[in-house]
């Protein structure tokens, strides 16, 4: 039987792995997993300007409903993730956090997760209403709700996006939490999504792309203010 001593140890053992720089890579890898997984199939549908016509037979056919309640499911998994990832860096930082990068870096992550969870709401509420309802979408109020996500997704949660990356970068410059071409990375990119103002697709998905290389390149740096465990 352990001893006291022995399961305290444990306990302490358990809580450094989850506060670890492992467990925020991989919190961040499944976070931009699932985004790029759930933002993939909620806008494979019906375009801003599609037809009437477009719009019932897209919300009228499949089991697109039951498929969505398992989308919602992991896009919740992932941005749990998302929140770990940031809890987990300002964590081991810690007190070297420049204050005003350390608010634009944790109010940026909460609003991105708050608006990512509206954004793909709005897109999945028309298949909702369809699945659990049974009833047939309105065309014209299906393609608002839609216009409507596009511009949560496509403008606020881009430019949130940006000012995360931006925060992130300069942290993990003055810090040391990544190397400096990643945060070079992290500036371009994030110029990139303040300046579009294309409302493309693929442009949401650049955020997810940086967050899985950040992850990625976390397990493998070395530096003095916190270390790969």
């Amino acid at each position: 039987m352990p001893r006291p001593s022995e399961e305290s140890a444990s306990a302490t053992d358990w809580r450094s792995r989850l506060a670890s720089v492992q467990a925020a890579a991989m919190a961040g890898l499944v976070a931009a997993i699932g985004w790029v997984y759930a933002l993939a199939r909620l806008l494979d549908g019906p375009e801003v300007n599609a037809s009437e016509a477009e719009i019932l037979s897209y919300y009228g056919g499949g089991d697109l409903g039951r498929e969505t309640l398992l989308i919602l499911q992991v896009l919740f998994i992932a941005t749990a993730g998302f929140l770990w990832f940031v809890g987990v860096i300002r964590g081991r930082i810690g007190a070297s956090i420049p204050k005003i990068f350390d608010t634009v870096f944790f109010g940026g992550g909460i609003l991105l997760a708050g608006l990512m969870f509206v954004g793909t709401a709005s897109l999945t509420a028309p298949l909702i209403l369809v699945e659990l309802g049974d009833v047939a979408v309105d065309p014209g109020a299906a393609a608002m709700i839609r216009s409507f996500a596009f511009v949560l997704l496509g403008v606020f949660a881009t430019r949130i996006s940006a000012l995360f990356v931006f925060s992130l970068s300069t942290l993990g410059l003055r810090t040391g939490v990544m190397p400096r071409w990643l945060a070079i990375v992290g500036y371009l990119l994030g110029v990139g999504l303040l300046l579009d103002v294309t409302f493309s697709s693929p442009s949401l998905y650049a955020f997810p792309v940086w967050l899985a290389l950040v992850s990625i390149v976390l397990v493998f740096h070395r530096h003095r203010g916190v270390a790969a465990e």
